[in-house]
């Protein structure tokens, strides 16, 4: 039967783990399970409730059960396919980073209403285990740095002391439109970016383009973006000095409603961030400046 969750728990993506490790990376090996228990302080029962969420899901086959309980396990093909996917993202700081950014942002929302949002409270929420590994403080402390760029977050007193993640959130009012939306971060920026417009007229002489005032207004996030994340972005100190430069010239542009000079800058702009490291921040800027393309034909 299909399980109404998509979203792992943390101690079912654990156990998926460790059945992947203890069978060396193999489907259809059965694996005693009782040290699974030992190893995450969790009795027979415990692990028994994990092992029937997994069966539920069709991720594992149970066997020589009640004679061992809890039971042995076995991956099945699409459990060994699951986990192999987890092992793989754990270990990627994009997707751990992405995972972080929504983290964040879900758990903000869902306190909402508190008094006070500090961000050393996140590291007792369940959201803060991706695929069962607790997040950094680093990564906590990155993600809810770049909610604030992007105008999702409000943060004061924001840094790490000692092991300690410091700081004040509040989500501001286009924070609370995404939580709102529950499509997810990147969702909610492509369809805030879809609603974006330029106008075409044709006349005697030929097409004329006018730039709306939300495009102008979306080209201004993008270079204020620019300005915001270019720092960690990886590059050196002339390229992006140079992408500050251009953000800076995108900005007039669109304020004097030159459409053509627009298209280059933005041309040029995502050339330098396809070559640049491959981060969060440089994807967000990548598909803004995309949208932006889009906007002006």
């Amino acid at each position: 039967m299909a399980h109404g969750r998509t979203e792992l728990g943390r101690y079912e993506a654990r156990l998926l783990l460790w059945l992947l490790r203890e069978s060396g990376h193999r489907p259809d090996v059965p694996v005693r399970t009782a040290a699974f228990g030992l190893e995450q302080n969790k009795p027979p029962l415990g692990v028994s409730a994990v092992i029937a969420a997994l069966a539920d899901r069709g991720l594992v086959d149970v066997h020589r059960w009640p004679e061992h309980t809890p039971a042995d396990t076995s991956l099945r093909p699409e459990g060994h396919r699951r986990a192999l996917r987890l092992e793989r993202e754990r270990r990627d700081p994009e997707a751990r980073q992405v995972y972080a950014e929504n983290a964040v942002l879900r758990w903000a929302f869902e306190h909402r209403g508190d008094e006070a949002l500090l961000l050393r409270d996140f590291f007792v929420a369940d959201h803060v285990f991706f695929h069962g590994d607790a997040l950094r403080a680093g990564e906590v402390l990155a993600a809810a740095r770049s909610l604030r760029a992007a105008g999702l977050l409000g943060l004061t007193g924001d840094g790490i002391d000692g092991d300690v993640v410091t700081g004040r959130a509040e989500l501001t009012e286009r924070g609370l439109d995404c939580g709102h939306a529950g499509t997810g971060l990147a969702e909610f920026l492509r369809q805030e970016r879809e609603r974006q417009s330029t106008y075409r007229i044709d006349t005697i002489q030929g097409p004329v383009t006018f730039i709306s005032n939300s495009t102008v207004t979306y080209v201004g996030t993008l270079a204020d973006e620019l300005a915001g994340l270019g720092p960690g972005l990886g590059l050196d100190e002339e390229r992006l000095r140079h992408l500050l430069r251009q953000g800076d010239e995108l900005r007039r542009a669109a304020e004097e409603g030159r459409p053509g000079r627009l298209r280059a800058l933005v041309d040029r702009i995502r050339e330098e961030l396809t070559s640049a490291p491959d981060t969060t921040g440089r994807q967000l800027l990548l598909d803004m400046a995309r949208q932006v393309g889009g906007m002006l034909g």
